[in-house]
Order: structure tokens, then sequence, then C-alpha cells
């Protein structure tokens, strides 16, 4: 009995977040290759081989991203709300600290760590946003409908037009949530999805100020302008 339960959990964890997963196996492979070879960029190389791995599966699995598609299987595109946070939250943290070191940590800064450093947090920013936008989905196509029939208000998210939403609309809804911290033409509909939406903006807000500062670091040091 036991094994039985075993083998459908096994099943189940092997279909639900298997984009992440997978990813998170690429990105921990590089970091057990680089710590050996090159230790001090064994972070940035392992975080920017997760997130290349990850954004390259979503990208190659975007066009059978429909509306069909995701109300059968939304569950298992879906990316963990835990790792969400926790992998790419932590990755960037730790290659913000490295590029401000590397930035100011003498005359000569490493170049090497800040080109890994600086690509980590463009990549993360990508990444977490195309994370939150495969959990949008879940949360749309997985809720009960509020109303019988009502499809408008299925999973918190109003959409114009007649279509149902398909990866790319979701892209689009959480890509415009991270880069102005605003919603744009979809609406939320419900009280679950916007303490989704106040988290996932107010995250936003700080990353995208973690960048400018990035920047601005970047062009004064490399610009000689400390």
């Amino acid at each position: 009995m036991s094994k039985n339960r075993f083998s459908m959990f096994s099943r189940r964890m092997s279909h639900r977040h298997r984009l992440f997963y997978q990813a998170c196996g690429v990105g921990l492979a590089a970091f057990v290759l680089t710590i050996w070879l090159v230790p001090a960029y064994a972070v940035g190389i392992a975080g920017n081989a997760f997130f290349l791995c990850y954004l390259g599966m979503v990208a190659r699995k975007l066009p059978k991203l429909t509306p069909e598609f995701l109300a059968k299987h939304a569950r298992e595109e879906d990316a963990p709300v835990g790792g969400i946070f926790f992998i790419a939250v932590g990755v960037v943290v730790v290659c913000v600290v490295s590029l401000f070191l590397a930035l100011n940590g003498g005359d000569d800064p490493d170049i090497g760590e800040v080109v890994i450093s600086v690509t980590s947090v463009l990549l993360g920013w990508f990444a977490f946003h195309t994370m939150a936008a495969l959990h949008y989905a879940y949360e749309y196509y997985e809720a009960p409908e509020e109303a019988a029939g009502d499809t408008e208000v299925a999973g918190g998210l109003s959409f114009p037009g007649d279509e149902e939403p398909n990866g790319v609309a979701f892209l689009y809804f959480s890509y415009v949530l991270g880069a102005a911290v605003a919603t744009s033409d979809i609406k939320v509909t419900s009280n679950s999805m916007r303490r989704r939406v106040i988290a996932h903006s107010t995250f936003a807000f700080f990353f995208n100020t973690v960048i400018l500062a990035a920047t601005v670091n970047v062009a004064l040091t490399l610009g000689g302008g400390q």
C-alpha cells in the first residue's frame, strides 16, 4: 500500500512543477561543476543556468499553452509559490550582493563577476515574472468559478474581449505588472488574486529599484565616476 502511494506521489510530482524542477536540476548540476573549476563564479553561473533553462523551456512550450491546454494542464505548468521566492529571489539577492562587492571592492573590479552578476539579475527578473505568469494561469484555470456560467471571474482575472486567455495573455499581465508595478487592461476580480497581485507588485517595485541602483553603480564604476 505504501509503495503504491509513493508511486502515485512520484508521478504527481514528476508532472506538476516539472519545468521548475528540471531547471533546478540544471542549475544544481552547473553549481556542482563550477564550484570546483571557478568557485568565485559558481553561484552566478548556476543561477544563470537555472534561469536560462527555465526561460528556454517556457519559450519552447509557449505556442502550446492554449486556453484548452491550460484548462487541462495548468497544474503541470505551475511553479510552486515557495520555489518562486526561494530560488529566484535567493539567487538574485546573492548576485546583487556579489555585484556590489565586485564594484566597490577595489580599484579594479572583476569584470567577469560583474558580467555574471548583472546577467543573473536581468535573467532573474524575466524568470521571476514568467513563473508568476504561469502561477496566475494555474490560479485562473484551477480555481472554481464564483458564479455558474460566468467565466469572467473564473480565477480572479477578467480579460477583455471574447477570447479565453492563453500563455501569452498571462505573460502580458505578469510582465506589465512587473515593469510598471500596475495592472493594465486586465481586471483583478477576486480578493485572493488581489493578495497575489499585491505581493507581486510589491516585490517588483523593490526588484526594479535594485536594478536601477545596480545600473547606476555599474555605470559610475566602469565609467570612472568613483
